[in-house]
C-alpha cells in the first residue's frame, strides 16, 4: 500500500499562509527585541535618575539589602516587596518590586493603591531615587524599556496579548521546520547519469545571487537569510513558547525529562501548623545560605544570589550562583524551603536538574541575551533586524504571487467579467 504524501505545493501553502499569520507578531518582536538585546545599557540612559547610584568612593561599601527593604516597607505601610536581590552591582541602584497587600483592619486596607509599584533605592545611602509603574509609557521615558518589554511579549494587551504572541511563538516553531524544508533541493523524478549532486543542488539557497534585483533579490534574501540564521530562529521560537505558552511547552518537554519548576511551586503546601509564624525576609536569607552550603553544589563566594518569598506555596526560593552555572547569567540554582519551618523542599542545581530543564535554561539566556556579553547581544541586535527583514519578504514574495494570479485570471476571464 503506497502511502499518502504532502505535497511540496502544499508546504509551500502552509508556509505562505503561516508567513502572512506571523508578519505582525514576528515584525514587532524583532524589531523591539532588538532594543531589548540592549535592555540595562538603555535603561541606564532612559533612567538614569532612578537605575544608577554612583559610588561615594571607589569599593565604598554598601547597605544591607535586607535592611534597606525593612526601611521601604516601614516608609510605605501597606506595600510589600516578596522579591529581594541580595547582591547589588556596583554604581546602580537596588531595585525592587513592590506590591500593595495591606493587612486587613489596618488604615491602608480602607486607602487606593499607589500608583507605582518599582522602588529604586541607592545601596550607598539608603536614599530613595524615586519609582515608577512598571511599563506605563504616559510616566515618560523612564519606562520606555519596560513599555518596550510589554509590547514585544504581549503587544501591551496583557494576558489576552500573551496568549496571541505565545500561539504565534508554536506556529512560527512548526513553520521553522516547514521553511527549512522547502529550502532543500527537490527529488528529482529520476537520477542520470553525471547530474549534480544533493549539496550542489542545495548550494544555491545558501547565496544571494551577486547581480539579483528586484524579485530575485527579495526571494534570496527571504530563502538564504532564513537558512543561514535557522538554528538561532528555532531558539527563539522555542523559548517564545516557554514564556507565553507553558501549558504547551511544559507537556511537550517533560517528554524529554524536564521537571516543571512551575508547577512544584503550585502543589507545595505548608509543612507546620498555621500557628507556626512565617520567618522573616533576613532567617530566610540566612536559611537559604545554610541549606545552599550544605547542597550538592555549593555557591560561590562571589557569586550573585535572590530571595523570593511565594506565600500561595507556602515556601521561600533562594537563588544563588554555583560554578555550573551558565556563564554570565548568574543566579541560575536555586533551592526551596518552607517558610515556616525552614525544611529544604527543592533543590534545582546544574547537578540536580535534568538535562531538558539545562536546555530550557539555555535557550531562555540565549534568548534574552544574558550569555557571552556584548558580541552576543550584537548577534541579537542583527537577529532581530533578520527576523523583521524575513517577514517583510515573505509579505512582498506573497504580493507578487498575488498580483500575477490576479491579473493572469483577469486576462483569462470573458470581456464582460473584466469591466
Amino acid at each position: 500500500m503506497v502511502r499518502p504524501t504532502v505535497s511540496r505545493a502544499t508546504w509551500v501553502l502552509l508556509h505562505r499562509w503561516a508567513g502572512l499569520t506571523l508578519a505582525l507578531f514576528l515584525s514587532i518582536a524583532g524589531l523591539t527585541g532588538m532594543a531589548l538585546a540592549w535592555e540595562d545599557t538603555l535603561e541606564s540612559w532612559t533612567a538614569p535618575a532612578l537605575l544608577l547610584a554612583p559610588e561615594p568612593t571607589p569599593g565604598a561599601p554598601m547597605l544591607d539589602p535586607l535592611d534597606l527593604r525593612a526601611r521601604a516597607l516601614a516608609r510605605h505601610p501597606g506595600m510589600t516587596a516578596n522579591f529581594l536581590p541580595l547582591t547589588v552591582e556596583p554604581g546602580h541602584a537596588l531595585r525592587l518590586r513592590m506590591t500593595w497587600a495591606p493587612a486587613p483592619g489596618t488604615r491602608q486596607a480602607h486607602q487606593a493603591a499607589p500608583d507605582w509599584d518599582e522602588l529604586f533605592i541607592d545601596p550607598y545611602t539608603g536614599r530613595e531615587l524615586g519609582h515608577r509603574r512598571w511599563g506605563d509609557i504616559t510616566q515618560g521615558s523612564v519606562n520606555l524599556l519596560p513599555f518596550l518589554y510589554r509590547l514585544h511579549y504581549s503587544l501591551l494587551l496583557g494576558t489576552p496579548g500573551q496568549l496571541a504572541m505565545g500561539i504565534a511563538a508554536l506556529i512560527w516553531t512548526l513553520d521553522c521546520f516547514i521553511g527549512f524544508y522547502l529550502t532543500l533541493p527537490v527529488r528529482p523524478a529520476s537520477a542520470r547519469p553525471g547530474s549534480a549532486s544533493w549539496w550542489h543542488r542545495w548550494k544555491p539557497s545558501w547565496k544571494v545571487r551577486r547581480r539579483a534585483r528586484g524579485h530575485k533579490l527579495t526571494f534570496d534574501l527571504h530563502r538564504a537569510g532564513g537558512l543561514w540564521v535557522w538554528p538561532v530562529l528555532l531558539v527563539l521560537a522555542w523559548s517564545s513558547v516557554s514564556f507565553n505558552l507553558p501549558q504547551v511547552y511544559a507537556p511537550v518537554m517533560a517528554l524529554a525529562g524536564q521537571k516543571d519548576e512551575r508547577a512544584l511551586l503550585a502543589s507545595l503546601h505548608r509543612h507546620a501548623p498555621a500557628a507556626t509564624p512565617v520567618m522573616d525576609f533576613g532567617t530566610a536569607a540566612r536559611v537559604g545560605m545554610r541549606l545552599a552550603l550544605r547542597g550538592p553544589t555549593p555557591p560561590l563566594a562571589d557569586g550573585t544570589s535572590w530571595l523570593w518569598h511565594v506565600p500561595t506555596a507556602g515556601a521561600y526560593v533562594y537563588g544563588f550562583t554555583t560554578s555550573g552555572d551558565i556563564p554570565d547569567e548568574g543566579s541560575g540554582s536555586r533551592l526551596a524551603f518552607d517558610d515556616r519551618t525552614g525544611a529544604a523542599l527543592h533543590f534545582g542545581t546544574p547537578d540536580t536538574t535534568p538535562a531538558a530543564n539545562r536546555f530550557t535554561d539555555w535557550i531562555v539566556a540565549l534568548h534574552m541575551a544574558r550569555v557571552f556579553g556584548w558580541p552576543w547581544r550584537v548577534f541579537m541586535t542583527v537577529i532581530g533586524a533578520a527576523v523583521t527583514m524575513l517577514s517583510v519578504t515573505g509579505i512582498l514574495l506573497w504580493a507578487r504571487k498575488r498580483s500575477a494570479r490576479l491579473r493572469s485570471a483577469n486576462l483569462h476571464s470573458p470581456p464582460q467579467q473584466r469591466s
